[in-house]
């Protein structure tokens, strides 16, 4: 190979045009890459796939284009030589083209992602931060989702979608959100919608995904505006979801009473039912919160450390590798004997109070929250 400098353009297109040692990865990053780079990159992949040796083609798996100045010109050529050669390339599993201006022709841009999510059955990570999507006609952000959603009907697994710092607003996020529940989009477990235009509306949409949702684990929405009363309604969400991971809703105008919505969803005390029935899987994070309101409402700094404990206390077992697992766990304490969760069934409704305090003072109020909300309800209903 002629002297060239490792990790450019001429770099990556010479590997491609010759003979010998295929790229698995190729990562061109900040490094001002045009239109016409773009298109250079595209002819060489097509070059590979009708090379003699095409089948070495199949072995690209990463492509990383983030921090260029491709336009939708460029990204539709390369979508175009994935779908031109999708049968030797199909390995491709990682697409990163952030913050480019990819969507500055949504014509091009819709049809460059037709042409990826039909051809690339293998792509599991999509990541489009930065692209200004949110400026085309909201109109054509219906045709985006419905483009978006097609990917499991050609056999495809797309597991994670970034879509941060994108100018998406509301009518932009329930066009999605909308058109994910329809297709019933059952692979994505992974949708980054931060820093963009998300209101109320926006987040009642994506509530509704959530409460209907079986696959999605991890849902971040960092920097939009949802509020107390988005808060509020992925609060209830949670009620009927089992499987998201982590809800991340740092700097959202959220103040104390939309993070009280929150904490009764993931640690309702009212009752021991309560306990058990609430949201045992979601770390609720905020990594901003409206501290002025707190302030004015009373709340100390310990109270707010308390409140932001409680939002992740789905995540907390993981700070007690000591403590036994549930099914085999025997209560480390005694009430004259040894007992286990069983002992609970003998318990007088009048006299849970004054047991359990007597158990949180021995063993923490944590552990004994653990064991508590592992209980069956037949337990709790005694």
């Amino acid at each position: 190979m002629p002297n060239i400098t490792w990790g450019t353009i001429d770099y990556y297109v010479t590997r491609l045009t010759s003979t010998e040692n295929p790229p698995r990865r190729i990562d061109i990053c900040n490094q001002n890459l045009t239109d016409n780079d773009a298109i250079r990159l595209a002819d060489a992949l097509l070059y590979r796939s009708n090379s003699s040796d095409s089948s070495c083609a199949a072995t690209l798996k990463k492509l990383r284009l983030r921090g260029n100045n491709i336009t939708s010109t460029g990204f539709l050529a390369i979508c175009e030589a994935i779908g031109g050669v999708a049968d030797s390339i199909s390995a491709l599993e990682e697409l990163d083209i952030g913050n480019n201006r990819v969507a500055s022709n949504v014509d091009d841009f819709s049809f460059g992602l037709y042409l990826l999510f039909s051809a690339a059955p293998n792509l599991t990570h999509v990541d489009l931060t930065g692209n200004r999507i949110g400026l085309v006609d909201d109109r054509d952000m219906k045709l985006i989702g419905e483009i978006i959603a097609l990917n499991p009907n050609y056999g495809g697994r797309l597991e994670a979608l970034n879509l941060s710092d994108n100018f998406l607003c509301d009518r932009a996020v329930i066009h999605l959100a909308e058109t994910m529940m329809l297709s019933g989009f059952k692979s994505l477990t992974r949708l980054d919608l931060s820093l963009n235009y998300i209101g109320v509306r926006g987040a009642q949409a994506l509530a509704e995904l959530v409460a209907c949702n079986s696959t999605l684990q991890r849902l971040l929405l960092g920097g939009n505006s949802v509020g107390d009363s988005g808060a509020t309604l992925f609060a209830s969400a949670l009620k009927t979801n089992d499987t998201l991971l982590e809800l991340n809703l740092g700097y959202n105008r959220i103040t104390s009473v939309g993070m009280d919505e929150l904490r009764t969803a993931v640690y309702d005390t009212t009752s021991l039912n309560s306990i058990v029935t609430s949201n045992h899987t979601v770390s609720i994070f905020f990594y901003g919160y409206c501290s002025d309101d707190f302030h004015s409402s009373g709340c100390t700094k310990e109270q707010l450390n308390e409140m932001d404990q409680i939002l992740r206390i789905n995540a907390l077992p993981k700070h007690y590798p000591e403590l036994p697992s549930i099914p085999q766990l025997k209560v480390a304490f005694r009430l004259g004997q040894s007992f286990d969760i069983k002992y609970f069934l003998g318990i007088d409704r009048k006299k849970m109070p004054e047991v359990l305090q007597f158990v949180s003072d021995r063993i923490g109020a944590e552990k004994l929250f653990f064991i508590m909300r592992e209980m069956p309800l037949a337990v709790c209903a005694s």
